[in-house]
């Protein structure tokens, strides 16, 4: 385990900023979902030209971090990257009657090492897919990254967003 996380939205405005109620509410994106009755959080980190994912496991107040290179960022990078969740996480708990303290943070070790520095956005993109389905992200391998790259495109300009 690499820290303790301690979250305190004490000092810092209680209001989130307009338009993260629509995130919670589940009306953006548009096909967006209520978060009221979930017990994991997903999100990218891009840090030091390096992308990486993070699942927050409400129910074990765990922060587990999934990197694909983890010689881009050290522990206490680590730390310093996650240190904005501090205020923001709890604002966004609260919102949905969850009230926490503090997040332990755990850095995966059995993760695939990425083939190439391009690929770690697709890894963390990965990730999340597989995560949120109940799949292990040691699953996510660099022998489909072609494959996984354009079928990112196809699924980005399917929904009409701009590539």
């Amino acid at each position: 385990m690499l820290a303790i996380l301690e979250l305190d939205a004490t000092d810092h405005p209680t209001d989130l900023p307009e338009g993260f109620d629509s995130y919670l509410k589940g009306e953006f994106p548009k096909h967006g979902q209520k978060w009221e009755g979930y017990t994991y959080l997903y999100f990218q980190v891009y840090s030091r030209s390096h992308w990486y994912t993070v699942e927050v496991d409400i129910a074990k107040l765990t922060m587990f971090i999934y990197d694909p290179d983890k010689s881009y960022s050290t522990d206490d990078e680590i730390r310093a990257d996650l240190k904005p969740m501090t205020t923001i996480l709890p604002m966004l708990l609260k919102k949905i009657n969850i009230v926490i303290d503090a997040l332990a943070i755990e850095r995966i070790t059995t993760t695939s090492k990425q083939s190439n520095s391009g690929d770690c956005g697709v890894h963390a993109i990965k990730y999340i897919e597989f995560l949120s389905i109940g799949r292990q992200a040691e699953l996510v391998n660099g022998f489909y990254m072609p494959k996984w790259r354009r079928e990112l495109v196809v699924e980005l300009y399917t929904i009409d967003c701009t590539p």
